[in-house]
């Protein structure tokens, strides 16, 4: 494999300094009132530069979102809750949640404002992330169900109740970390067997 020279690695700093900064402008004012030239005017380049790295919008967007993709590492802290008891799995995934999502603002941001008024395919290619990451914690909670620690239920409901508490709390920047051992609790009782 041939080594990237001096020039090679300045145009990935370059590119990678065009995705943080649209990151943040998408995130401050919506992906909609975001243009080429207020990237190229934040980033203090010429718009030329950035169609250089990027054929268009929903391209840059595309990049933004596989770079900065979330779902990944919520899917490893998924994974670490297998067969776990159902509080202690829980508590995991909140703990996880309550470090990954302030290290993931913007995107978080970005998503949350997307799922509210969706306008871009940023959801389309979010969806099979998504998916996915719901698909495993059904899996978790029917694990749990099948143990007996869980009454039947549609997992979907609980987990929602989760995840729709730590994205507002998340915008609205209240401590997730403190919020994520009482929600645990509130949704457990109404699940947990007696």
């Amino acid at each position: 494999m041939k080594q990237p020279t001096q020039r090679d690695l300045q145009a990935e700093n370059r590119r990678n300094q065009l995705l943080d900064i649209a990151l943040a402008l998408f995130a401050e004012r919506g992906i909609e009132n975001v243009s080429i030239k207020d990237l190229a005017a934040e980033a203090q380049v010429a718009q030329g530069l950035i169609y250089y790295y990027f054929e268009s919008k929903e391209a840059l967007l595309e990049a933004v979102f596989q770079r900065y993709n979330p779902f990944p590492q919520v899917r490893a802290i998924i994974e670490q809750m297998s067969g776990m008891p159902v509080q202690e799995g829980l508590l995991l995934f909140t703990h996880g949640l309550a470090t990954l999502m302030p290290e993931k603002r913007n995107i978080f941001r970005i998503l949350l404002r997307e799922l509210i008024s969706p306008r871009t395919n940023l959801l389309t290619q979010a969806l099979p992330s998504q998916e996915e990451t719901l698909k495993q914690l059904v899996q978790y909670f029917q694990g749990r169900i099948t143990a007996g620690e869980l009454k039947p239920h549609q997992p979907v409901i609980p987990i929602q109740m989760l995840i729709s508490s730590f994205l507002i709390s998340l915008v609205a920047k209240q401590s997730l970390e403190l919020l994520g051992p009482q929600l645990v609790e509130i949704i457990l009782d109404g699940i947990r067997t007696p």
